[in-house]
């Protein structure tokens, strides 16, 4: 079960409330590891790196207190962009819109981690999304002292295969919806009662050598991340100035300014991401920066899209969030002018990085469209008929940035939208216009193909089928790759006067 969009106790998980007996609940017997108050933290999030730009999409806490679970709350979060892997955790956008932001339920949040101890599976993880929410929402710090029962499960569970939360509460008996908050963390703290009771056969009688200062499971994670920080040796004062001013969010909008503008001319390897962060708090009322300031957010957002595709290292990750908090500033806009100011040159430099390889649209057409610039224009105007012919005065636009993912998508709606307004042999030539600069969607080639077979031209459809067919990969669009590949058999045996295959089920058309 997803947790519920308004915040409050959850009693989803129906498992055991300690490790004693999965049965019956039964507590072991007490120990000095018993007398502290731990909060049990997990979250789902929009990716892995809250520094460029992700954020929770739900979060749950579970309270443990003398050996039991005593408290449950969980809730749904509106990270202010898309929820990201959809296929991992099953949230998506639709439902978050609707849940409260991190800010509205930090009461909440606060009251349950004051003066507890943290914990988390690979809690350095939970921990940098837990304190960037509290950054962005102007709050105190994360609880002083964390736990993580991934290092405490690798030394007290050291029999088993792997120590992934799956496999460890799978040797405990637990049941386990994994990738989901509230689960997630209600088997984690049956696996930390466990893992306690380990402990205190080993000797310990307090958290010496348990846990660690919450400060310095932090600033080891965003070393391991950042290329350049206040701590790099050998920096000038001006540059380790400015990453101080940055992280510890002092002085406002004018000394971010001024301190990412000396990040810049030190030629500093972060100062694109950091300049993507500020353009991306402008966007929207911020407790740091207060009201909007869409004019700077514009200058911040392609200051960093300038730097980061400088810069070899560059990801395609690394250009998302900030083309994607451009779209924001066109939203509800006619015209989408921060979007269209990315054409040529800059959506092109986005096209020409190497694809991520993890995306829907990499595994269906093997062309990328993680953070690209045309999808982003393509979602501005949607699939509405009423924008059929400005999306399609874009096609050429996207043909020349080379993004060859966003010209197929284009394409469908574009195509579709006339089609549903009567204009068919348009539809069918930018179909075709399409197919023949390199898009590979693969609802186009069977709208053109059913367009084609309609009107009886069954060579036409044949040899688009058979083209299309060329771009089926394993993954994703099955429906529609199958579609095709049962026309392509009726126009085969059409052209040779064979018996045409029946129609068993109804096609897809839409994809």
């Amino acid at each position: 079960m997803r947790p519920d969009t308004s915040p409050g106790t959850s009693d989803a998980f129906d498992g055991p409330t300690s490790p004693g007996d999965p049965g019956t609940g039964a507590v072991p017997r007490p120990h000095p590891l018993h007398g502290h108050r731990y909060v049990v933290l997990d979250c789902e999030t929009t990716g892995f790196d809250p520094e460029r730009g992700d954020r929770m999409v739900s979060l749950a806490l579970v309270t443990v207190v003398d050996g039991r679970i005593a408290d449950r709350w969980t809730s749904l979060l509106d990270p202010g962009r898309d929820t990201g892997p959809v296929h991992i955790h099953g949230i998506t956008k639709a439902e978050s819109t609707t849940a409260p932001r991190f800010a509205a339920v930090l009461p909440e949040i606060d009251r349950r981690l004051e003066g507890a101890v943290l914990v988390a599976h690979n809690v350095g993880f939970d921990l940098r999304f837990l304190a960037m929410e509290l950054e962005l929402a102007h709050a105190g710090p994360p609880p002083a002292t964390s736990l993580d029962t991934l290092t405490l499960a690798r030394r007290y569970l050291p029999e088993l295969a792997n120590h992934r939360l799956a496999t460890c509460v799978a040797s405990l008996g637990v049941p386990h919806r994994a990738h989901r908050a509230d689960s997630d963390a209600e088997v984690t703290a049956v696996l930390l009662l466990r893992l306690l009771d380990r402990a205190a056969e080993d000797g310990h009688t307090g958290l010496e050598g348990l846990v660690e200062p919450s400060d310095e499971v932090l600033r080891r994670e965003r070393r391991r991340r950042a290329r350049c920080d206040a701590e790099t040796p050998g920096l000038s004062a001006a540059h380790r100035d400015a990453h101080e001013v940055i992280a510890a969010w002092r002085g406002g909008v004018g000394a971010w300014r001024t301190a990412l503008r000396t990040l810049q001319g030190e030629e500093c390897p972060e100062a694109g991401r950091l300049w993507g962060w500020f353009g991306g708090t402008l966007t929207s009322p911020t407790p740091a920066f207060g009201r909007p300031r869409p004019e700077w957010a514009r200058e911040a957002l392609r200051t960093a899209l300038d730097l980061l595709l400088d810069d070899p290292a560059t990801r395609r990750d690394d250009v998302a969030q900030p083309v994607a908090w451009l779209a924001a500033l066109d939203q509800g806009a006619e015209s989408p002018d921060h979007l269209l100011g990315l054409f040529p040159d800059t959506a092109a430099a986005i096209a020409a990085l190497p694809d991520c390889g993890r995306c829907w649209s990499c595994a269906t057409l093997g062309l990328c469209a993680t953070g690209s610039a045309g999808a982003a224009l393509v979602s501005h105007y949607g699939s509405e008929p009423a924008w059929a012919d400005e999306l399609a005065s874009a096609l050429p636009v996207l043909r020349t940035a080379g993004d060859l993912a966003a010209l197929g998508r284009a394409a469908r709606y574009a195509g579709q939208g006339l089609e549903r307004r009567g204009r068919v042999d348009e539809a069918m030539r930018l179909w075709q216009w399409a197919v023949d600069e390199g898009a590979r969607d693969p609802v186009v080639f069977n709208r053109l193909t059913l367009c084609h077979e309609r009107l009886g031209d069954d060579r036409a459809a044949l040899a688009l089928c058979e083209r299309g067919l060329t771009h089926r990969r394993d993954e994703g669009a099955r429906a529609v790759w199958d579609t095709l590949t049962r026309r392509a058999e009726r126009c085969r045996a059409r052209i040779a006067g064979l018996p045409v295959p029946a129609v068993s089920e109804p096609e897809p058309l839409e994809g």
